[in-house]
């Protein structure tokens, strides 16, 4: 619309400066039909018409308005490149989590992907399924004739992998007695170290006898050394042999042992027992019977000897004989 209004100022001033033009022509109207010379005057005004008419005229495409245009656009153009540029920072920025949480969730799946591609493992516990005992045995000579045997137990639980686990140790001695053979000097020094060593339980042994003989309204028998050691002797064969009974291990009677010690005591009576482990006990087993709790009150004995022996396991072996 700009360029209409400028087209229409041209063709105004173009009609004006023509009126005035005729005007001037002393009054009258020029001829259009002769030419006439123009005038210094005349040719001066043409041209200064001319001049102002080419000076105020603006032509009908001109480029200024383009540039403006195109300035306008430019800076248009900037302004949006500015806030695009602006704009995918701030979209960057709000979208970092999601890319970070698509990351992660890519992640996982890969994981499992990856571990479903894997081989299944079947984790199997093991059981007890039996258990089992090994022996190691080691044998040597003791004494007398006896056999010792060491003996180490291991205890294990077998698992359902072919494994074993040692769950326990013992360790212990067996003795084989079946090749006893010792005579009576043979013991004899071990029978004497045994009168000490059990002389308390001796005593103990005698004193509750007596103490028997006395609620029976009889007197104390007396304790005799040469017959304790004959005892011992006795104790510590049968300890040695694992035979109790009237019977020495070489199959003679036991009254041999006092023959063996040059003891000349007519009638001897000897009680035995094993596994007792104080006097008491000794002592009431050897009365627990009737014919014996009559032996041991009668008028017929005055003295007594007592032997105690230990067999290699531990068990105590008792002997008391009695004299006139």
């Amino acid at each position: 619309m700009k360029k209409h209004l400028i087209k229409a100022a041209a063709a105004l001033l173009v009609t004006v400066i023509f009126a005035s033009a005729l005007t001037g022509c002393d009054g009258r109207a020029p001829s259009l039909l002769v030419t006439k010379e123009a005038t210094t005057k005349e040719k001066y005004d043409e041209e200064s018409i001319r001049a102002e008419f080419e000076r105020t005229s603006v032509p009908e495409e001109t480029t200024e308005p383009a540039e403006t245009e195109t300035e306008t656009e430019t800076e248009t153009q900037a302004v949006t490149e500015t806030q695009s540029e602006e704009q995918p920072q701030e979209s960057q920025a709000e979208t970092e989590p999601s890319e970070t949480a698509e990351a992660e969730s890519e992640t996982a799946q890969s994981e499992t992907e990856t571990s479903s591609l894997l081989p299944s493992v079947t984790v199997t516990r093991k059981t007890v399924v039996d258990s089992k005992i090994e022996t190691k045995e080691t044998k040597s000579d003791y004494k007398y004739g006896v056999k010792k045997t060491d003996v180490v137990s291991t205890y294990y639980d077998i698992y359902s992998d072919g494994s074993k686990v040692q769950t326990d140790q013992k360790r212990y001695s067996k003795y084989d007695y079946s090749g006893f053979k010792a005579s009576t000097n043979d013991l004899l020094p071990e029978a004497k170290t045994n009168k000490i060593t059990y002389a308390a339980q001796i005593s103990s042994a005698v004193s509750a006898i007596n103490d028997i003989r006395r609620s029976a309204g009889k007197s104390a028998l007396t304790l005799d050394d040469s017959l304790c050691t004959a005892a011992s002797v006795r104790a510590t064969e049968m300890a040695y042999s694992g035979k109790v009974g009237s019977k020495r291990p070489g199959g003679s009677g036991y009254a041999s042992v006092l023959t063996d010690l040059g003891l000349s005591n007519p009638k001897p009576w000897e009680l035995t027992c094993k596994g007792y482990s104080d006097s008491s006990s000794a002592v009431n087993a050897i009365t627990a019977s009737d014919a014996n709790y009559s032996g041991i009150t009668g008028d017929s004995y005055k003295k007594i000897g007592i032997g105690v022996a230990a067999d290699p396991e531990g068990n105590l072996y008792w002997s008391f004989i009695f004299t006139e």
